[in-house]
């Protein structure tokens, strides 16, 4: 099941292209008054811009895999609120709170497998079609 040169670049451009966008949703949240809905959506978006990110570097990862990544990396993250290290990192260097968060919030990580859950089907949708092309391609 391993990728072809042409269907790795094609999962690397559609994936970079998923995480653009992401990317582009992530930020415009940013400019929006903070509400509890648009947080978790940032939440759900920020999952699905690191599923992408990771996809479109490693084409051959999988959306199963990105997924659970992008979550698990997530969660780290949001745990690590509940230490002071990542308040010290912000202090240092005010940008960083858009990756590091403010504090810790239990809905952020409903919020990070409901992300997860739409990076897997975005993936299958955006991306699955030229790996299951690829893989016939290999096994023929």
């Amino acid at each position: 099941m391993t990728l072809t040169t042409a269907g790795a670049h094609g999962t690397r451009v559609r994936s970079a292209l998923a995480a653009a966008v992401g990317l582009a949703l992530g930020l415009g949240l940013q400019l929006l008054d903070r509400t509890p809905v648009i947080d978790v959506l940032g939440s759900v978006v920020y999952i699905v811009f690191i599923a992408c990110l990771l996809r479109a570097i490693w084409p051959g990862f999988g959306a199963a895999g990105s997924a659970a990544t992008a979550f698990g990396f997530a969660t780290v993250v949001e745990l690590s609120q509940l230490t002071e290290l990542p308040q010290r990192v912000v202090d240092a260097f005010p940008p960083s709170r858009l990756l590091l968060g403010s504090a810790f919030d239990p809905i952020d990580l409903v919020a990070y497998a409901a992300g997860a859950v739409l990076a897997f089907v975005v993936q299958l949708v955006l991306v699955g079609t030229a790996r299951v092309a690829a893989s016939s391609v290999v096994e023929d």
